[in-house]
């Protein structure tokens, strides 16, 4: 039998954007060239100011996220303050409370079954003080709790 002639073909550097011969002596001389060694110099350097732009750009986005963080807790306190002065208004005590929240919901809810529909004040009770109180409503009864 004969022996058929295989190609070797060539080998592509990634550096230099070129086709090498595929056998060590050519691919030794290559790598050890002054122009491969640039080529993977000045990829290096781009890599290393990639990676600097990248860190500098996630520092800038964390500073400026902050500043949204730090913006909406100052809107936030003089919300609060607003909210506080608008219930000094309306003649709340000087403590923020204005009636128990159990005799508030009871009352609510007594109204409920005699002028109202039940779930209409129960969803009334729940926007105005989703953390003051937990409303449990079974078929038979209603209870409030803190």
């Amino acid at each position: 039998m004969t022996e058929y002639w295989v190609s070797q073909g060539n080998k592509w550097c990634e550096f230099c954007k070129i086709w090498i011969q595929n056998n060590p002596t050519s691919i030794r001389n290559h790598d050890l060239g002054k122009r491969h060694r640039e080529c993977v110099d000045k990829k290096l350097t781009d890599m290393r100011e990639r990676s600097a732009a990248k860190d500098k750009e996630l520092k800038k986005n964390e500073k400026l996220l902050q500043q949204i963080e730090a913006k909406a807790t100052r809107s936030y306190q003089k919300d609060i303050a607003t909210a506080q002065q608008v219930a000094k208004a309306n003649g709340a005590p000087e403590d923020g409370t204005s009636e128990n929240h159990h005799e508030r919901a009871k009352r609510l809810l007594l109204l409920s079954h005699s002028q109202i529909g039940c779930s209409t004040v129960l969803q009334a009770i729940i926007t105005t003080r989703p953390m003051v109180c937990t409303m449990i409503h079974s078929l038979d009864s209603i209870t409030v709790t803190q």
